[in-house]
């Protein structure tokens, strides 16, 4: 019977079987109410970054999609006839007492209303489950095998108890128990770049042994950018960081959007003072003229943190202050700079060892964007109505009804990044700028164009730049983007922020406490996301709990809004955040003004994302500062936070603990605690000291309330 089992992994081992991963599929369905007409339904969720899903209409006239999607809670909305919903448990015109009959209940979007919830492989929906491998291990998966850090990475994961695990190649290797979740662990090697074939020998708790493979080295495998690893990444958002030349102010106005948009009606574009209050249209029309000169002003401030990789968010010409409607892909937004500048800002950032990545729009362009202007002039008469998706001409630009837009907005129409001239247009505008200057790009709603244009896009950038830095706007846990056919990292919002507020996960959950985020649960979802994920993307993760996109961190930490006077425990708890933040493997990116401990809410239309407003730099909190700046200074110092390797410890109620580094002396435990009261760690074996405060440490640490300690083994 033993003999049968064992072949019976290795069946499944060679079938590439995925346990972790198994999906369910998940049927959506919306009953309309009596008497309402419904033209269109579309699902967003937190599966798929909230965009568009079409439903189809059966002949039961009900409204319905099936998707796969991996065991876990999602939260979203059906958009009927183009609206939202409110509350989708109670809506008086599309539904009540809930939209959607399968939900388990609702929780609060974060915007006064409220999305329905579902609890994927729950209910019967999940396939019955045939009987597991012992461990499961493709080399071919670069889950788990990559290069990194001059090494090949290798990783088999096991849902049985295992003892003890070798790497077999010219010699033994052995292998440590990395990952610990509540599905499985995952077990971790290296083997030097010669070797081309291996084994796995496995021994479980009763003391067998069993051997797998022999496993072939794939010649093409995916390979870190190593020099992300351990970087302090910091984003810029140009408009609201420092206005260092007052004499381009008002070139703003003369490509913003409502220039184009013919159906504007709101409050034309105008300029404030940087300590303006936000007015309408603070999002998009209200400019306050920061710029390129003040980034080259502030670069001392930056060099101070640590900083060593600068993100900007949109730099070219567009027709906003967010820069996400662009205009001209190979030209520096006027009310910035120019070209010039920006080569100088690169050249300068470079001098002082700062790399540099900017922000990619594929998507959509803005209104003003010189082939829209064409198919509003020609209609299918122009050479470029190919490269949009076009419903009806002549059209009235900014009419979101006669052409395809992001997010249904008539002010960014949609580019079809499955044509190739599109997508040979913009790999051109791709090579533009890494010829330029720039080390990387970060492609903004990365989930929405074309994988073929991805993967292309991809292959022509690595032949021409092999160390270019390339990352996703993703925002939930998507390992088909880090395959090395598409993506180098993504937006790790799932490490940051785990899910949408209220029910933060992630660091960002664990600093806000409550009885949900404890240790254990917190340190299950970051072993989730780092056993899913290659230890290649790991080492060049892209980490980050804020960004222009979602709250101040110190706001959703208990901070209070815009211009509000944080207390001492909403400091601690970002404290707290912020050096779990820095802890992690890869980049830890910091949106601006966080190191100064500003905080901003979201707001309500047309003053919203408060969370952009100018940096008001006299009043930076010098105590956040120096925190931040001592982050910086210990990322940069300790070579445990240069490794890939993350290791779970320990995490159990109030404390999480985590290993960084090759087990040995210099390896690094990073301890937290999220109570208020102080508690007490177990440390492992061996001698540790504190690299803040020089105390050596065994047996045991304190951990002051919302405390944590990065712990250096020196024997």
């Amino acid at each position: 019977m033993q003999g049968l089992k064992h072949w019976i992994w290795l069946l499944l081992l060679l079938m590439g079987f995925s346990w972790a991963q198994q999906k369910v599929a998940v049927t959506f369905t919306y009953d309309p109410p009596y008497g309402l007409e419904v033209r269109s339904v579309s699902l967003r969720g937190s599966f798929n970054n909230w965009a568009e899903l079409p439903m189809q209409k059966t002949e039961e006239g009900v409204w319905q999609v099936t998707l796969e999607l991996p065991p876990g809670p999602v939260q979203y909305k059906f958009v009927v006839n183009g609206q939202w919903p409110k509350d989708m448990c109670e809506d008086e015109t599309f539904g009540t007492p809930q939209l959607d009959a399968e939900a388990e209940g609702c929780v609060d979007d974060g915007q006064g209303g409220k999305n329905a919830v579902r609890e994927v492989g729950r209910t019967a929906e999940a396939p019955a489950e045939p009987e597991k491998a012992l461990l499961e291990h493709d080399p071919a998966n670069p889950r788990f095998l990559s290069q990194v850090a001059g090494q090949l990475s290798v990783r088999f994961w096991t849902s049985e108890e295992v003892r003890s695990a070798t790497l077999l190649a010219d010699r033994p290797y052995p292998m440590l128990l990395q990952l610990s979740t509540p599905e499985g662990a995952m077990w971790r090697g290296t083997l030097p770049l010669g070797v081309q074939q291996y084994r796995l020998l496995a021994v479980d708790q009763e003391g067998k042994a069993q051997t797998f493979g022999p496993y072939q080295v794939p010649a093409q495998r995916f390979s870190a950018v190593d020099w992300v690893a351990g970087r302090v990444g910091y984003q810029i958002f140009p408009d609201r960081f420092w206005n260092g030349d007052p004499r381009n102010d008002r070139l703003a106005l003369e490509t913003s959007q409502a220039r184009f948009d013919k159906t504007w009606s709101g409050k034309p574009p105008y300029l404030s003072r940087w300590t303006d209050p936000p007015g309408d249209y603070h999002c998009c029309q209200q400019y306050y003229g920061g710029d390129l000169a003040g980034v080259l002003e502030r670069l001392p401030h930056l060099r101070a943190l640590g900083v060593n990789l600068i993100y900007f968010n949109p730099l070219f010409d567009a027709g906003s202050a967010h820069g996400y409607d662009t205009h001209d892909y190979v030209r520096v937004a006027p009310r910035l700079g120019d070209n010039a500048l920006l080569k100088r800002l690169l050249s300068e950032a470079r001098r002082q060892g700062i790399r540099v990545i900017f922000d990619f729009v594929p998507n959509h362009t803005g209104l003003g964007h010189w082939a829209f202007q064409d198919v509003v002039k020609k209609g299918r008469e122009s050479r470029y109505w190919n490269w949009y998706f076009i419903r009806q001409w002549p059209f009235t630009p900014g009419d979101g009804r006669a052409y395809v837009g992001w997010a249904n907005l008539g002010s960014l129409p949609k580019l079809n990044t499955a044509n190739p001239e599109v997508q040979d247009y913009l790999i051109r505008v791709s090579r533009f700028w890494l010829n330029f200057g720039f080390d990387g790009i970060r492609v903004d709603v990365a989930n929405e164009i074309s994988t073929e244009f991805v993967q292309k896009w991809r292959a022509e950038l690595k032949a021409l730049k092999p160390e270019v830095y390339l990352v996703g706007e993703v925002w939930d846990l998507r390992p088909e983007y880090l395959q090395g056919d598409q993506f180098d990292s993504l937006m790790n919002y799932t490490l940051g922020r785990g899910g949408s507020p209220p029910a933060f996960g992630g660091i960002l959950g664990f600093a806000r406490g409550g009885p949900l985020q404890n240790g254990r649960r917190v340190l299950g979802e970051l072993a989730r996301v780092y056993a899913t994920y290659p230890e290649a993307v790991a080492a060049m993760g892209f980490n980050l709990i804020g960004s222009h996109d979602t709250p101040r961190v110190l706001t959703e930490l208990g901070g209070g809004g815009l211009r509000d006077t944080p207390g001492p425990e909403a400091l601690a708890r970002l404290r707290l955040a912020s050096a779990m933040l820095y802890a992690l493997p890869g980049a830890s990116v910091v949106f601006q003004g966080e190191e100064c401990g500003f905080t901003g809410e979201r707001g309500q239309w047309p003053v919203n994302e408060l969370y952009r407003y100018p940096l008001q730099w006299d009043r930076c909190r010098a105590e956040v500062l120096q925190h931040y700046r001592l982050l910086g200074r210990l990322k940069g110092q300790l070579k445990a936070f240069q490794s890939p390797l993350f290791r779970t410890y320990l995490g159990e109620g109030a404390l999480m603990a985590f290993l960084r580094g090759e087990p040995g002396v210099g390896e690094v435990l990073a301890a937290f605690n999220n109570s208020s009261e102080a508690l007490s760690l177990p440390l492992p074996a061996g001698q540790w000291r504190d690299v803040v405060a020089g105390q050596l440490y065994q047996g045991q640490v304190r951990l002051a309330g919302l405390g944590w300690r990065y712990l250096e083994r020196v024997r």
